[in-house]
């Protein structure tokens, strides 16, 4: 009788125990396991984060590279535009001398038509100069 008593209380204090160490070892994994989910939770937030960072970063970049393409663009208009006005001058100056020259042999321009045609011919050189000033100006920003 002894022995079964013996076992009775030997069994009740040991799956007493059992429970007392059962909960807060469950707590503590809870805790445990609640902390871990914590850290994961962040670690995909901060790298989430962190990509939408890159991306906006990248994303100013690009509009960066947009910005500069089209500047350069707009000035290799601006260079063909003066190249294109050079040469229309240019050649209305040769016109304007050939006609001059044309005029003086046969005789029929008299001494204002030949003073009319040379300051044309003056006026679209100094328009050559400027233009051409213009366009070193722009072949330096470019």
């Amino acid at each position: 009788m002894k022995k079964v008593i013996v076992l009775f209380v030997f069994m009740f204090v040991s799956s007493f125990g059992m429970a007392q160490s059962d909960a807060p070892e469950t707590t503590d994994e809870i805790s445990v396991t609640k902390e871990k989910e914590m850290e994961d939770v962040k670690k995909k937030v901060d790298k989430a984060e962190a990509d939408a960072k890159k991306d906006k970063k990248e994303a100013a970049e690009q509009k960066k590279k947009d910005k500069a393409k089209k500047k350069e663009e707009k000035l290799q208009k601006q260079i063909d535009s003066k190249t294109k006005s050079i040469s229309k001058e240019e050649k209305q100056v040769v016109k304007l001398k050939s006609q001059l020259e044309k005029g003086k042999l046969k005789g029929t321009l008299s001494p204002v038509d030949i003073q009319k045609i040379e300051d044309k011919v003056a006026k679209s050189q100094m328009k050559i100069m400027k233009e051409q000033e213009k366009l070193t100006k722009l072949n330096r920003k470019l």
